[in-house]
């Protein structure tokens, strides 16, 4: 069993990182357990997406996907950026002692992401139909995006438990509820059942409850107890702070999921397969720029709130030429072998080897800029955070748009790139004028430090 994390220790560990040895030290050892945890999304949704493909084939992985990355856009909008918000606000308050504020804080966030959630999934379920008929045009998509509708309620329910893991400082715990346990359950127990369109989303939504259930077992056992009274003074608000954030997280969902959907209206289910299975290696790349990003995220709050803007600069520094070092050998791999790398998933899929290029471009650009939009979240510069996020949506969408229909799958993914590299770029320019940072600038301080040292 975890033993509850001391206040005295974290507190102390929040004050050594001002010291700039200190913050490097204290970075790079928090940074170990979550990369580690993340290491393991590899080969889950790797064999996730592998499963899906070598099973469903490209029309029926087309298929799966149009209904998948509808759910994954739709669930967004039952967690409202609150699961975010509660990061930043349980760190804050577990490093100042008030750990009944934190405690509430988690129930409050669990009942509204819950409410939401369950009128989200029984409106999709209601709709799925007509909304398959007219607005996809594939009528024949009708019960999958019903039975997607199942996934939302749990998937966003770990969400929030995930937020709180990482607010208690336990990232490896929180990446493994947010990222790779449900697809890690899905490869053990797909081969069992065998993989249609159904059965696969109904699996699906299995894996989210019980990778649901168990960080809240988590998230029980590693929670201080150190307070023998509860916070008694108002809330902090966090539907107001998770909207503001949350225009982080759609830019995110429209990045991964708006490309396969406006595909899909004017391109066949092969194409969409070729196009979504492309897009899904090269989201790859993320599982160690959003580790490091969420390893950051309390890291930031914590600076932030402590006025600490040296150690803020120290860490953005660090966490941007972590996250980029990390992926920089993955995106390569992809940019020299794509051919190779898509002809595991089956025949057919080479063809989409250009598409895979283009979107490892978009990568690269976006890890170099690792964790900066999380910085302006965590660091309260939401209105910045905002317009950057609104001309991510806008190329990722109207760009797909314009391109997709002359261009295909490989319009789509230049459109994509071009988004990924805005949302870096903006989030960068905006750190630089609104907090004083330059990530590559103060790194190179950094690296000269520790030559010295």
């Amino acid at each position: 069993m975890n033993a509850p994390m001391p206040i005295q220790r974290e507190e102390g560990a929040l004050s050594s990182a001002m010291s700039p040895s200190g913050g490097r030290r204290s970075l790079l050892r928090a940074a170990v357990p979550a990369l580690a945890s993340r290491l393991l999304d590899l080969p889950s949704r790797y064999g996730f997406h592998l499963l899906i493909a070598a099973g469903l084939g490209m029309r029926g992985a087309g298929d799966f996907y149009i209904a998948f990355s509808l759910m994954v856009a739709l669930a967004g909008f039952g967690r409202l950026g609150i699961d975010r918000a509660l990061i930043r606000e349980v760190a804050i308050a577990i490093g100042a002692g008030r750990i009944g504020l934190a405690r509430r804080l988690i129930l409050r966030a669990l009942a509204l992401v819950g409410l939401l959630s369950g009128g989200l999934s029984l409106a999709l379920i209601l709709a799925a139909d007509p909304l398959a008929r007219f607005g996809l045009g594939r009528p024949e998509l009708g019960e999958a995006l019903a039975l997607g509708a199942l996934a939302i309620l749990p998937q966003n329910l770990g969400a929030v438990i995930a937020g709180a893991l990482a607010g208690v400082r336990r990232v490896g715990l929180s990446q493994m509820i947010y990222s790779w346990l449900w697809p890690a359950l899905f490869c053990l127990t797909a081969p069992l059942l065998g993989l249609a369109v159904p059965m696969a989303l109904k699996l699906i939504a299995l894996c989210f409850t019980v990778a649901m259930l168990v960080g809240l077992i988590c998230l029980v056992r590693v929670f201080p107890r150190q307070a023998p009274r509860l916070f008694a003074g108002p809330l902090p608000p966090l539907l107001w702070p998770g909207l503001s954030l949350f225009t982080l997280e759609l830019a995110q969902l429209t990045l991964t999921s708006a490309p396969v959907l406006i595909l899909g209206l004017v391109a066949d289910s092969a194409a969409v397969g070729c196009f979504a299975l492309a897009w899904r290696i090269a989201l790859l790349a993320n599982i160690v720029i959003s580790g490091v990003a969420a390893m950051a995220s309390p890291r930031f709050a914590a600076l932030q709130d402590q006025g600490d803007r040296p150690g803020l600069r120290r860490a953005a520094a660090l966490s941007s030429g972590l996250g980029f070092a990390l992926a920089l050998p993955v995106l390569l791999a992809m940019l020299a072998l794509p051919v190779p790398l898509l002809g595991l998933f089956g025949p057919g899929f080479e063809q989409a080897a250009s598409v895979l290029r283009l979107l490892a471009l978009g990568q690269l650009a976006a890890a170099a800029c690792t964790a900066l939009p999380e910085l302006l979240g965590m660091a309260g510069l939401e209105a910045s955070l905002r317009k950057i996020n609104a001309l991510t949506i806008l190329l990722a969408t109207v760009g797909v748009a314009l391109l997709a229909p002359r261009w295909g799958a490989e319009g789509a993914a230049l459109a994509t790139a071009l988004a990924l590299a805005a949302a870096g770029g903006g989030a960068a320019l905006a750190a630089w004028h609104r907090l004083g940072v330059a990530p590559w600038r103060d790194l190179g301080r950094e690296l000269r430090c520790w030559k010295r040292g």
